[in-house]
């Protein structure tokens, strides 16, 4: 991985980890499970502080359940993890949101307008 991609992954990484918990809630296990289905390498030494920090800003909350006589973690969103990723998405300015949305159409195979 290059230089770029690494420093794009890091500025990206904690608002995609709150998108990923605003859809259902997500145990980090299934959390890394699905990244490796989709052929990304994503370690626990790197998720789990980002869950913690982003539960200590109030934007996601932890459910404890017992599963097989385990204690597992499920993280969702809070009300304010909803609001920061709205707010995230009207606060991104246009030159951005058109880079982002041809760029992604450009690799989906699109043809930029």
């Amino acid at each position: 991985m290059d230089e770029m991609t690494r420093y794009m992954e890091r500025g990206l990484f904690r608002p995609y980890v709150l998108w990923v918990c605003s859809k259902s809630q997500i145990s980090g296990t299934d959390f890394l499970n699905v990244e490796r289905m989709h052929n990304h390498t994503l370690s626990p030494g790197k998720l789990y502080p980002v869950l913690h920090k982003l539960m200590d800003e109030g934007l996601l909350e932890e459910e404890e359940r017992i599963e097989h006589g385990k204690v597992h973690k499920y993280y969702s969103t809070t009300r304010l993890g909803e609001e920061v990723l709205t707010r995230l998405r009207s606060d991104l300015g246009p030159p951005m949101k058109h880079f982002l949305e041809e760029w992604l159409n450009a690799s989906a195979g699109a043809v930029p307008s």
